[in-house]
This record gives C-alpha cells, structure tokens and sequence, in this order.
C-alpha cells in the first residue's frame, strides 16, 4: 500500500491493520520518510481494514481508512487497492461548518481517545473537505490544568487532529460562539451549522444557556455522550427533536454501534438547513426607497425601488401596533413595485416591512412606520360599472329613532342608494322598514331606474313602533329573497341593516337563518345600537361588515364589478394555481386572500396580481390542508365582492432517507430508516435476491415504525431491499439497500482416528457445509499435561497427520471448520497413540 507525504512536518506514521475476525490486530510504526509498506502473512479472502495517521509528538492526524483482501487464486499476494466504499458519504451537495468539541479531560484516557478519533474521522469523512466545501474545526476542552492552547479553526479547512484545550465544556461552547463560529476563524454566512459535542461525563458549569446561544445563531447541536455522561445534561445542549441529536452509548469501543445512524441524520441535518439557505455568495439583494402614499382609513399604497439582485418576488408585512388587529401580508411578483393594500384598521399605526425574495430565502428587511388615518364621510362611490345584485335595506324605524334622526336616515340612503347602478339586469333594490313589525317599501322587482328608487326613498313614512329586528330579519329571508319579488337565484345578495339599538327579541338564529341561504350582511350602527348584537348579525370578519353611520366607507365595494368563474388547476402538495375571469376594462389590479378554511380566525395571506393577468399560484401551502381563496378586483376607489371557493392541495407524499441494513445473522438482518415527511400510514419492503433469482416476498411495518427485522432469509446471500412510505392517497417513491445475511458456520462430522504410531496418528472428517477456507485441528493430552497445539489444513481438505506424540497417550481432538466470518463449533474426539 502507497500514500502520499503530507505537506506538514511530521515525524513519523501509524499503521493498524484489523480483520473482522478473532485474529490480534496488528499496529506498527513507519519514518517520516515512508510512502508505502508491505503488509503480509494475512488470511486469504479475508477482509482487512488499515488506517494510517501521522504524529508529531504528541499530535496525531485523524486516520484515513482503507480496506484490503488477499485474494486465495491469487498466490503471489497482490492485494487490492484499498476501497472505502462501505464507508458513509453525504451527498456531494452536503456542504457545512461542522466543528468537534471532544472531551480531552485525563478521564477519557489515550486508549479510548483512538476510538473518539475514529468517530471524527467517519462523520468528517462523509464530507467532501475543502475551502469551498465542508470546513472543519476541532476544539478539545479539558477541566485539567493545561497552560497550552491552541485550536483549529474553519478556515484551517484540511483536517488535522491538534490537541485543543479550554477549562469546562460551558467555556469551550462560549469559545465556539465567540472564536470559533466567526467569519474571522473561518465559518460562513448561509452556509449549514453543525456542533457535534462529545462527552464522557458531567459538566462542571451549566451548559444549557451556553447551548441556547449557540442554537440562536443558527448551530445545529448534537451531543454524544459515553460512559459516564449525564443524559438529562446532553439533551440541554442538543437541537431538536433529542430523538435525532442525542446519542447516549456505555463505553467507549462501542461508539461504532451508533456510528452510522449518528452520521446519517448528521447529513440528513445538513440537507435540511442547505434547503433553508443560500449560500453566502448568493445574498439576496433587498428593494430600497420604500415609501408609503396614498394614505386613507383602511388603505395604503407602498412603493419601493427594485432589488437589484435576481429575484423571484417580494413579501410585504403589515403589522400593526396595537394589540388584536390583524396583520397583513402581501406576496408580488419580481417585476411589481408597487402595492395597494386594503382593509387595514382606522387610525392604526403598522410597522411595514419589505422583503425581495429568492425561492423561500428573503433579503434583509426594508422598514418604514405609517398611520391610517381616521374615518372620513365619503358622498360618492359609483364607479358606473355593470354589477349584478340583489341588495336589501332593512332600515329600523321604531320610535327610538325619532323623526329628526329618521330624516338623516334618509338622507344617507339617498346617498347610498345613488352610489348603485340600479336596473333589471343589474343592481336590483329593496327597502324595508321594521319596528313591531316589517313594512315593506318596495320590493327587488318595484322599481328598475335609479330615479324611482331615490324618490320612494326620499318619501317613505317614519312608523314607529318596538325593535323587533329578528323578526324583521325572518321577514327579509321569507318575504323579499324569493323569487316572486324579483330576488335572483345566480346573483349576490346583500341585506344593509341600520339600526340605533338593542333588538327586543331574539335575532340570532334568524341571521344564521340569513347567512345559509348566501345573503352577505352588513350592520351600521346608529347612536346606541350594541356593538356585540350587530357583530353577531353582521357577516365575518366583523372589520369590514360592522359600522357605524358615520363610515360610508363600507360600502363602496357593493358598487364594484364582480369576478366570475373561479376556478383552480395545477394541485400538488404544495401550491395550486387560482384562475378567474372578467368583463372588465378599468381594472387597476386584482387582490387574491387565501388561508386555511378551518382557521376561520387566522390572517389572510395575499398575493397582489396585475390587472392583465388572471391566475396566480398560491405558494407555500400545506400539505393535504383545504383552503379559502377570495378573489377581488380592485378599482380606483375600491374593491369588488370577492369570488369565493375552497380547494384542497394533495398529501405529500415523499421518500425515506438514511436507509440502512444492520444486525445481520445468518437468516435475517434488521432495516432501518429516517421518517419519510408528512402523515405515513406505513412503509412497505419488498426484497429479493441479487443473484439467482427467487421469489420477491413483501411486509410491511406495524404503523409508522421505521426499522423491521426480515426473517427467514437464506445464509450468505444478499437481498435488495426497497422501502416505500405508504399514504392515504398512494405510495411514495422507493428507496434501495442491499444487505447481506451471515454464512452458516457448521461442525465438521464423523470423526476418524486410524494409522496410529507411537508419536504420530492420523484423523479424518467429513466435509462441513458451505465455504470453508481452512480446518483447525487441535490436540492436547486428556490428562491435562501437555500443552495445547494446532494445524491447520486446506479447506478443500478432511484428513491430517498429527506428529511428534507422546506414546501411550490418549489425546482430546478439536476439528474446526474456519469461514470468512469466522470458526465453527469444534468436532471433538479422542485418539490414543501406541505404546
């Protein structure tokens, strides 16, 4: 075997060579000078691993692994070039920070620090090491008295094992916050964070805020405790969830047994953060020059100057500053700059906040505070624009109101009735007057011209009487919202309820009774009307349907054109695109709200789409969730009534990772795996022979459990195994892994003693099964005094001569059949030499 000098100066190398079997290992020494070695006397067909590292002194180099096999047709010795093939390996996109704070107190001992040593060298060999790659750094802490200290930072990216020291394992995470996670040591932004601590006991000092601080920029912590470690104190330190980030194990020579699980969800890890990151060079560039304009009492138009990087949209926060009002949040395409955000809260101060995005990954954020401003009486809202609707004024006309005040009541429906576009095919009207009881003024079909309707309006009587606005409201549902009073079965309806005060029987169930058969109501409070009963009435969200009379501003988007034929395409997992159509022509741009249905409370996310396109995608949804999607068109001096529909995106259905095969015996071997995402119902296997055919068998596992033992499975053979997640909807993709039963290792049979001498004998046996790669014969005398000696033969071979005897002694016989795996249990007998 050949290696190449390192470029430090050393003085010398480090040699081990082990076999899976009970053979010694064996471990030597080498020059500085050296370069290459003949490693012989090794077993053929075996399988050997040999590790080489450089000292100097007391300073070693992590090992480089390599396996090697002396092949048995081969005579001559030639071996292979060393694989590291069953070595674990991220992908070659996995690149990280990953640092090593390893426990060097004297407690750990330099015979049980080989095997820590080993570790780092597996789990940094699964990355690719470079500049531009996966940096590393190793920090050793000790509670000893040390007076050196050195470490090796993330920009000393080609590994070298140096011996590091701080006093206790909460000062060595302080010295990773502050020396070692730093663009000056090295570490980059956007790049994956990864800590993996190694412990043998309990820490002097509290860990757990030193840990949070490292976890708050960004460190992903795992903690691996040996021997004497403190369970409870390892799970401060970890990231979440500690099913994945702590590892707990007895001693130090079983390290191994965790190895391979420990370092595959370490790759799993750094996938995950890569997905949610952007490389350092790659920074999104933010917008700049944002301004707020055009500032009323529920609406803003924000304006920014473009990011100047490549992007794919912007994210726009609207958060106000006072407790319980909702948010807002606006997503745009790259080439808009340009908003107008609507249904914010009167005289409301909001934080906005400005993100350019790329994919998920935003840039910092650009901030700038603005106030709404109060509430202003607006005389004109008609748009002259085709509506369709069938709108109901239920307006209380009992005695509380007074004729002085019911005259203002006229007036302002003057106003609002001239805001519609009234006609037979357009807006349709009716007005109805309660007190004891309903009157009504005129019906939907009464009057098709704006001027008939302004004049009934200026000229219907003020009764007087109670307050009875449920029994008026059941009255609007069974005596006006039918069809022989001109009420529409394909057109929007709307009930407009004034009122000045507390109802005199119950209402509730008739406005439910109102809102089932799809009739929007809006409630204006005059005087001392009760805020709670006309939020009761009144459609939800209460912001935009609740009012009192001096808000005219709720109704500006009854007179707005209406969107038609919402449709939806395109559904996965994690989006859908929404698709609608118009008629109109003075469109300045469309608002689309969606959030989950079920969150009938939640804030509304929403995408601002221009006013010549007609679908958006709505991103970054839930898997399997159904949604609410409005759809508004927005005008100069307002918004439409919103389209309305529900869809439901698909269940994500995804792959297993980390697949593995372990706990192999000679008819099963366990496989085991990391969670596929979402809700699994179950994983089923399928395995089958590599060679020679046989029959493909299937299981499945009980639940979402993610590791099964296969039973039942012939000797020395390898299966592939595939693993599906299994959904409600299907299956998803299948992963493969091979793995290999163990050989049979049987005795020899029907041991034979014949040609007996006084020093010599010979036995013979029958063949044992399988391959065998030699047989050890051993004798020693029955009477226990002679010592124990043995031969080995061929294993192609049943008979051996057994010399140099004593005479006239009986002699026990072992006859053991020797596989790659190992020695079979022995065939005994006796045989006794002449006198």
């Amino acid at each position: 075997m050949s290696w190449r000098k390192p470029s430090q100066r050393i003085q010398g190398y480090r040699i081990q060579v082990v076999s899976d079997t009970d053979e010694p290992a064996r471990e030597f020494n080498l020059p500085a000078t050296a370069t290459k070695t003949s490693i012989t006397d090794l077993t053929p067909d075996l399988d050997y691993s040999v590790s080489i590292n450089s000292y100097d002194g007391t300073e070693e180099s992590i090992p480089i692994f390599g396996q090697l096999t002396i092949q048995s047709s081969n005579t001559s010795g030639t071996a292979r070039r060393p694989q590291t093939s069953d070595a674990i390996k991220c992908s070659v996109s996995a690149i990280a920070d990953l640092v090593f704070l390893v426990d060097g107190s004297w407690s750990v001992g330099r015979e049980n620090f080989k095997h820590i040593r080993s570790f780092i060298s597996a789990l940094a060999g699964a990355f690719d090491i470079g500049e531009d790659k996966t940096r590393v750094a190793v920090v050793q802490y000790s509670t000893d008295t040390r007076t050196e200290k050195c470490y090796l930072l993330l920009k000393c990216y080609f590994l070298k094992g140096k011996l590091c020291y701080t006093l206790s394992l909460g000062d060595a995470m302080d010295y990773l916050l502050k020396n070692i996670f730093t663009e000056v040591a090295g570490a980059r932004k956007g790049f994956p964070k990864i800590a993996m601590i190694i412990t043998d006991g309990k820490s002097q000092d509290p860990v757990e805020e030193y840990a949070k601080r490292l976890r708050n920029i960004g460190v992903e912590i795992f903690a691996l405790g040996i021997k004497g470690a403190d369970e409870d104190e390892l799970k401060e330190m970890a990231s979440t969830p500690h099913s994945t980030h702590v590892y707990n194990v007895p001693n130090f020579d079983v390290i191994k047994a965790v190895q391979q699980k420990l370092i595959t969800q370490v790759c799993s890890s750094v996938e995950d953060q890569l997905n949610s990151l952007v490389s350092g060079d790659d920074v999104v560039e933010p917008a700049s020059n944002l301004q707020v304009l055009e500032i009323s009492s529920k609406s803003m138009r924000v304006t920014w100057d473009p990011s100047l990087g490549e992007i794919t949209g912007y994210k726009l926060t609207l958060m106000p500053m006072m407790a319980g009002m909702k948010r807002q949040v606006v997503y745009v395409g790259p080439t808009q700059t340009s908003v107008n955000v609507r249904d914010l809260s009167p005289e409301t101060e909001y934080e906005i906040s400005l993100f350019a995005l790329k994919g998920l990954t935003p840039s910092d954020a650009v901030l700038a505070m603005e106030k709404t401003q109060p509430v202003k009486v607006l005389l004109e809202c008609s748009l002259g624009v085709d509506v369709q609707a069938d709108v109901v004024l239920l307006v209380d006309g009992s005695y509380s109101i007074g004729l002085q005040n019911f005259a203002k009541v006229r007036a302002f429906l003057e106003v609002l009735v001239n805001s519609f576009n009234v006609g037979l095919d357009k807006i349709r009207l009716s007005l109805v007057q309660y007190s004891r009881d309903p009157h009504t003024e005129f019906a939907l079909n009464t009057y098709n011209d704006i001027d008939s309707v302004v004049k009934a309006v200026r000229t219907f009587p003020y009764r007087g009487g109670s307050t009875n606005t449920g029994k008026a409201m059941n009255y609007v549902r069974e005596k006006i919202f039918i069809s022989t009073r001109g009420a529409r079965t394909s057109v929007p309806r709307i009930m407009v309820l004034i009122t000045d005060g507390k109802s005199s029987d119950s209402f509730k169930d008739a406005a439910t009774n109102l809102r089932n058969i799809d009739v929007e109501i809006f409630a204006v409070g005059v005087k001392d009307a009760v805020r709670s009963e006309l939020e009761a009435i009144a459609n939800a969200p209460a912001a935009t349907h609740v009012y009192t009379v001096e808000d005219f501003d709720a109704f500006q988007r009854i007179s707005k054109e209406l969107t038609q034929d919402l449709e939806f395409s395109e559904v996965t997992s994690r989006s859908f695109r929404a698709t609608w159509t118009t008629d109109s022509t003075n469109v300045m741009s469309y608002l689309v709200r969606f959030r989950k249905a079920e969150d009938i409370t939640g804030d509304y996310i929403s995408l601002a789409v221009p006013a010549d396109t007609t679908s958006a995608i709505l991103p970054h949804l839930t898997p399997f969730t159904t949604y609410e999607v409005n759809v508004f068109a927005q005008y100069d001096k307002g918004d439409s009534f919103p389209l309305s529909g529900e869809e439901t995106t698909l269940e994500e259905r995804g792959t297993v990772q980390g697949l593995s095969v372990s706990e192999e015996t000679t008819d099963s071997f366990r496989v085991s795996w990391l969670a596929a995402p979402g809700p699994v119902v179950r994983y089923r296997l399928s395995y089958i022979p590599v060679m020679g055919g046989g029959e493909r068998l299937e299981t499945q596992t009980n639940g979402p459990d993610t590791t099964i033992v296969l039973q039942e499975l012939f000797p020395i053979t390898t299966y592939r195994v595939s693993v599906s997640a299994e959904y409600t909807s299907g299956l998803g993709d299948k992963m493969q892994v091979d793995g290999t039963t163990k050989e049979v290792r049987v005795s020899p049979h029907d041991l034979r003693v014949f040609n007996e001498t006084v020093s010599s004998m010979k036995v013979s046996w029958r063949a044992a099964s399988g391959n065998v790669l030699q047989y050890r014969v051993a004798f020693k005398p029955a009477d226990g005094t002679g010592e124990r000696k043995e031969i080995a033969v061929k294993g192609d071979t049943t008979m051996a001569l057994l010399k140099n005897l004593q005479p006239a002694t009986e002699y026990e016989l072992f006859v053991s059949a020797r596989y790659t795996s190992g020695l079979g249990d022995p065939l005994l007998g006796t045989g006794t030499t002449l006198e």
